[in-house]
């Protein structure tokens, strides 16, 4: 302001000599000389106005932060950003103090070990968690490696633990995240190598020693027929062993069974007609009832892993000449229901619960000819049928008792369009 005024006194004193030696021009001629004068000299000066940028949204962290001037303000700030973005990991954090006592924890922990603040904070890591496996592990120190336990919650879900020490271990950074899938991939190769082993080795033997014994036999002799009989029946063995473990991995995985409808009639009568090929000299009467009233959508594979095995299963595990009874319908609660019932044998109440067990076997009775039960079964085909049901979220239900049937009865939801099945 102060260079403005200096600059239009300089200006008005310049013109003095010429207002003072030209009396005769007119007044408003030596006014305007002036003041045009001041206003160029004082508009070179004014600060040139610049378009200014549309204005941009701001996250209120960002904007906090630009308010900032103070370290204080700018540390503070800082932390809230931290704090927050730890509280969205989809992994729990926990910080633990110099005793593991619990300082703080972000909502996915509490989610994952059943924390709540009031109770568990001060508190020891210990105590919420309550697993002796935790205890030794802190008690040991070595923390190079990451630790599994079971969720606090849930028996089924398995959790991993790893502790990252903070500040020359005066504190402690516990992450926590669920490996339950990752445990049950695992867990289901380790299930299938081993009972794969276990259930070859039985034909494998049997292989072995025909092949030692054959050289020595005529071609056309009946112990010769016999051998590859025997050989044939453990081949067909191996490859229903095969086949089962391999239907029990899909099972577990996440492989897509897609829904589609399903024309029940025919495909019962289809299954019948091959259970009676099975059945062949041992002349089995099958006894099939459709209700067609209702529609039904599902997955083919899984329905028929369910039926064929339960259908099966009653022609191997009963003598001949049996009846075998396959009915579709709905029950009272509108549910489509799957109903294969025989009259044979029968099972004792004591083996039921542990029917569904992998590689679990009913012992019959002795007074039972063995060519009534020729078929050795893999014990895996009712584990198959109650995976595949619970994939499907429906429901099996087992009735047996000796000397009058087994009846077995497969509830699939009342609803066509089964998430579960689709995943």
């Amino acid at each position: 302001m102060t260079s403005r005024t200096w600059l239009t006194g300089l200006a008005l004193l310049s013109f003095a000599p010429a207002i003072l030696i030209t009396p005769f021009h007119p007044h408003w001629v030596l006014w305007i000389l002036p003041l045009t004068a001041t206003f160029l000299i004082t508009r070179q000066w004014q600060p040139v106005a610049h378009p200014q940028p549309d204005s941009i949204d701001v996250p209120p962290e960002f904007s906090l932060a630009r308010r900032s001037h103070t370290p204080r303000e700018q540390w503070q700030t800082t932390v809230m950003r931290w704090r927050a973005a730890i509280e969205t990991l989809p992994e729990g954090v926990m910080i633990l103090d110099h005793q593991f006592a619990i300082s703080w924890f972000n909502p996915e922990a509490q989610n994952l070990l059943g924390l709540f603040a009031k109770r568990d904070l001060g508190q020891s890591v210990l105590y919420p968690l309550g697993q002796p496996v935790l205890d030794d592990y802190i008690r040991n120190g070595d923390f190079s490696r990451p630790l599994d336990i079971p969720s606090p919650l849930n028996g089924n879900r398995m959790l991993n633990i790893r502790f990252i020490p903070m500040e020359n271990a005066q504190s402690w950074l516990v992450l926590v995240r669920d490996i339950t899938s990752c445990y049950q991939i695992d867990r289901q190769q380790s299930d299938f190598l081993a009972n794969v082993s276990h259930e070859l080795k039985t034909p494998l033997t049997v292989f072995r020693g025909m092949l030692e014994l054959l050289p020595e036999l005529t071609p056309d002799s009946e112990q010769w027929h016999s051998a590859l009989n025997l050989m044939q029946k453990q081949a067909d063995r191996m490859q229903g062993v095969i086949e089962d473990q391999t239907a029990l991995l899909r099972l577990g995985s996440r492989h897509d069974y897609p829904v589609r409808p399903i024309d029940m009639r025919a495909f019962l009568d289809d299954l019948v007609e091959e259970a009676r090929a099975l059945s062949g000299e041992r002349r089995h009467e099958f006894l099939l009832s459709v209700e067609t009233g209702f529609a039904f959508a599902g997955n083919r594979e899984l329905i028929r892993c369910v039926a064929s095995n339960l259908l099966f299963n009653a022609v191997h595990h009963t003598p001949p000449q049996s009846e075998v009874r396959v009915v579709w319908q709905k029950d009272q609660h509108d549910q489509p229901t799957l109903i294969i019932s025989d009259n044979g044998p029968g099972i004792a109440a004591y083996h039921l619960p542990r029917l569904t067990e992998k590689h679990y076997r009913v012992t019959f009775q002795p007074s039972m000819a063995i060519d009534h039960l020729p078929h050795q079964g893999t014990g895996l085909g009712l584990a198959l049928v109650k995976q595949t049901m619970d994939r499907c979220c429906g429901k099996l239900e087992i009735a047996s008792q000796p000397g009058i049937g087994s009846r077995f009865v497969c509830r699939f939801p009342s609803t066509s369009d089964d998430k579960a099945t689709r995943s």
